[in-house]
């Protein structure tokens, strides 16, 4: 009989340890599902942060216009795009319906072509009348200057050259609309 009372006892502090230890983990599982759901409720950063300040720079349009930050105009879509990206690819329609519609016109829809060799070339010449366009290396000013971390991105600045919105995708940028 003594050794049944040892083995019951033995059983239930098992099973009091294993509750213990299952109400940690659970405690620790709800930790990592606020950490989670907490990381991706933030967008993903594109570029500058929204509040910013492009940096300074000094570019050539693809008609041979020297720009700075001095002439970005207000209100103004700023792209980059990337000719050997899939998702640049698939945003196209929708830049170019919203570059169309743009309060202010093509002065005020910056797109940037970021890389290097033949397609480069081509790929801006698609946005030609529709905005002011350039064409740069990953390193090049423009990039730099907007704190570039990925393709697409979208920006739009607001009336006193100050980042706005900032995206991957051009449908969740917050745009002004054509009066």
């Amino acid at each position: 009989m003594a050794l049944l009372t040892v083995a019951v006892v033995l059983v239930a502090a098992l099973g009091l340890l294993n509750l213990v230890l299952l109400l940690g983990v659970i405690r620790r599982l709800r930790e990592h599902t606020d950490l989670l759901s907490d990381r991706q409720a933030q967008p993903p950063e594109v570029m500058l942060e929204v509040g910013s300040i492009p940096g300074e720079f000094v570019s050539t349009t693809l008609d041979g216009e020297l720009r700075t930050r001095a002439d970005i105009p207000p209100m103004t879509l700023v792209a980059f795009l990337s000719p050997a990206c899939e998702h640049c690819e698939e945003q196209l329609p929708l830049l170019i319906e919203r570059a169309r519609t743009m309060p202010g016109g093509a002065e005020h829809v910056w797109i940037v072509v970021v890389g290097k060799g033949p397609d480069t070339e081509p790929y801006a010449a698609r946005f030609a009348g529709l905005a002011t366009v350039f064409v740069e290396p990953g390193t090049g000013p423009l990039p730099l200057a907007f704190g570039v971390k990925g393709y697409p991105a979208f920006g739009l600045l607001d009336e006193r050259g100050i980042v706005a919105s900032t995206a991957f995708g051009i449908a969740r940028l917050d745009l002004p609309v054509a009066r």
